[in-house]
């Protein structure tokens, strides 16, 4: 097979993939490795490797594959989820993004929010029924370790989930949760 039409096929792929999901330069890569592992082995690597970047700059050129949108996209998803920062970031750089895109996008996850972060926690409490969420209210402690726990374990710092977990009930919660946002809206 010539390394033209490699690259055909791996344009292929890279749009029908493309068309179904968002993606990073780098799940790319991997998709489109694994689709050359399988239909072009008779490729020597050094030049299937060649074909798939050279496929993956292309795509980046006609905009079907753009890091900074993918990472903003993400992270404005996982807060709407309730993720924490430090997740979000976790998750970003499986995707070998460079930092400074991740954080952009962070920042831009928390526009309109004045604490992105006591919001996204609020999110995942609601989620979870953790707090002022949880359906049977009971002043067990151990209970209460194990929600603040959980809320630790999404990657927030103790701060925000004792803020969280001292919550009388889900109207304060929900109270709370507008203020954040009509705070950047003055």
């Amino acid at each position: 097979m010539n390394e033209s039409k490699a690259q055909t096929r791996l344009m292929n792929k890279a749009v029908h993939y493309l068309g179904r999901y968002s993606a990073s330069r780098q799940r790319l890569r991997e998709v489109l490795g694994r689709f050359a592992q399988r239909k072009l082995e008779d490729l020597p690597p050094a030049e299937t490797k060649a074909a798939i970047e050279t496929v993956i700059e292309k795509c980046a050129s006609f905009g079907y594959v753009d890091d900074a949108q993918f990472a903003a996209t993400q992270a404005r998803s996982q807060r709407r989820q309730g993720r924490s920062r430090m997740g979000i970031l976790q998750r970003l750089r499986v995707h070998r993004l460079d930092d400074d895109i991740i954080s952009d996008a962070l920042t831009g996850a928390d526009e309109g929010i004045s604490d992105g972060e006591l919001m996204a926690a609020l999110r995942f409490a609601r989620r979870r029924r953790l707090g002022p969420y949880q359906t049977i209210k009971t002043d067990d402690p151990a209970k209460r370790q194990r929600q603040m726990a959980s809320l630790a374990r999404a990657g927030f710092n103790m701060g925000i989930c004792r803020q969280v977990m001292d919550l009388d009930d889900e109207v304060a919660a929900e109270d709370l949760a507008e203020q954040l946002q009509d705070v950047s809206a003055d």
